[in-house]
């Protein structure tokens, strides 16, 4: 995206919770870009925004996080470097290039690390999924976006995950004839044919 926003106004444009939480950066097509996550308390922030977390989570957390900065500290570096990893994962998907090797390696980890948490409890309408010992750790909303990164991948819908040409973030193409190239077509599309118009124009006038 273009524009520097804050986690509150922070568009969803992934169309899939993984690929939302991939694009918490201003762009993925420079060195330098802004970070939407620059701690602990805005990865909590967003998990609040996407309903992933329960006000009695968000309640244990911030009260583990006060007492223990420390395990706060490693639990964001931890949901960062996953962050990272999806990128690298889903994006060489959308390029059509296999998974490198580390990353594929890095991705399995953290997908085991997910799926061991998913269990059933009784409900009056029987056994119903549940997420397991998930009340003292930090990092644990990181488990329902791989579970996410886990469902798109067992589907054919996934060969439709894109990285948007102007800034980088990526998206699941839901339209009808499935040629979308940006994330945002009115943001990222207004700007990315403008951008090609200019160099088009300066080419014309170099050429003369």
């Amino acid at each position: 995206m273009s524009k520097e926003r804050d986690i509150t106004n922070l568009p969803l444009d992934g169309g899939l919770l993984c690929l939302d939480f991939i694009n918490t950066v201003q762009t993925r097509k420079k060195d330098v870009f802004h970070e939407y996550l620059p701690n602990y308390a805005a990865f909590l922030q967003w998990c609040i925004k996407l309903n992933l977390v329960s006000a009695k989570e968000v309640k244990q957390y911030e009260t583990i996080a006060h007492q223990s900065p420390a395990k706060a500290i490693t639990a964001y570096h931890h949901v960062i470097l996953a962050r990272e990893l999806l990128y690298r994962f889903f994006s060489a998907k959308a390029d059509g290039k296999a998974i490198e090797a580390d990353v594929l390696e890095g991705f399995n980890e953290l997908l085991t690390e997910a799926l061991q948490h998913i269990g059933f409890e009784n409900t009056s309408a029987g056994p119903n999924t549940v997420w397991l010992n998930q009340d003292n750790d930090l990092s644990a909303p990181l488990w329902k976006i791989m579970k996410s990164a886990y469902d798109i991948l067992t589907v054919a819908e996934s060969k439709y995950v894109k990285e948007c040409s102007a800034c980088g973030w990526l998206f699941l193409d839901k339209s009808r004839t499935h040629t979308r190239r940006w994330c945002n077509p009115l943001e990222c599309g207004s700007i990315d044919k403008a951008t090609r118009y200019y160099h088009r124009q300066k080419a014309k006038k170099a050429g003369a």
